[in-house]
């Protein structure tokens, strides 16, 4: 089976994935997040506060690490992950067999890095149905830069909000089909990241290099890799650069994949797979009930 796992970023977690986590971590791991993110264990918690950037990539991680580990018991050894932003992180904690204290910790840095290089009202914002070729003026007149590139019409874009809203009114005039302010607060894959970027490189080179276990299709350039130096180059760099998941789905296509699955949260890289390379079976794990609908499909491949 030539298998490839995605990992998501953030945007389409909800209550529902708090209490899996509750439910099915272990009360070491619980406790180990709970000094990080209290706020998951507030019932009267704010549900916004799960969007808020220091609370979701850790959050995030948790839910991705506990699905792949449980995953893994499933499927046979992927050909490779691929991860979308954050997703990337979870996707390397996983490859080089981090335990979920050392894995936590990295995220929780690279959140609290970002989190602090934000010094005004930014965001992200999502543009489909302009060309490419009319991207460069947007970004231009805009004042706004580019995050990620998911097809050759769909993009995200991120700056501080006056400037979004005005590059939300462009966009609409050039051609865009949608424009939607995502439930994001920083700016991430800009350059408006710089300052966090070389402080997570810094960060990174004190830290002892693990093995990679599961080689990592980067959404920076659709390289593959299996070396940690590499790894860590990448999330620093990604960090405050665009990503490319639209070539990143391409070189996946190259490996011939015969199955695709989503560790979530939510179904989003799916469809965009399904639409990209729909000759490939690929579900995420939200699509189902439970593990054992997703095992069920997994069977019947």
């Amino acid at each position: 089976m030539n298998l490839i796992i995605l990992f998501s970023w953030q945007g389409l977690q909800s209550q529902k994935h708090v209490h899996e986590i509750l439910n099915y971590t272990s009360d070491h791991e619980q406790s180990i997040l709970k000094n990080i993110v209290p706020e998951l264990f507030d019932e009267n918690s704010d549900t916004r506060q799960l969007f808020n950037n220091r609370v979701a990539q850790p959050f995030i991680y948790t839910l991705q690490y506990y699905r792949w580990h449980s995953l893994r018991q499933l499927v046979s050894a992927p050909m490779a992950f691929a991860g979308y932003s954050l997703g990337e992180v979870s996707a390397f904690c996983c490859s080089s067999q981090l335990t979920f204290e050392d894995g936590l910790d990295l995220v929780n840095k690279r959140a609290r890095l970002m989190e602090q290089e934000v010094t005004e009202s930014s965001g992200l914002l999502a543009v489909k149905g302009v060309p490419d070729s009319k991207l460069e003026e947007l970004l231009e007149k805009s004042g706004t830069y580019l995050s990620i590139k998911i097809n050759r019409d769909q993009f995200i874009i991120g700056g501080n909000k006056d400037n979004l809203e005005h590059a939300a009114k462009i966009a609409q005039t050039v051609g865009a089909q949608n424009v939607q302010l995502l439930n994001v607060s920083v700016p991430s894959h800009t350059k408006m990241m710089q300052g966090a970027a070389e402080k997570f490189r810094k960060y990174t080179d004190s830290i002892a290099l693990p093995s990679m276990k599961t080689p990592i299709i980067s959404a920076t350039d659709g390289i593959k890799y299996s070396k940690a130096d590499q790894g860590f180059h990448i999330l620093s760099h990604q960090i405050d650069h665009a990503l490319d998941w639209y070539f990143c789905m391409e070189n996946v296509e190259e490996y011939q994949p015969s199955m695709i699955i989503e560790i979530g949260p939510g179904n989003a890289l799916s469809r965009i797979v399904n639409n990209l390379l729909p000759h490939v079976p690929c579900r995420s794990w939200d699509d189902f009930r439970n593990l054992d609908g997703l095992k069920e499909w997994i069977e019947r491949r």
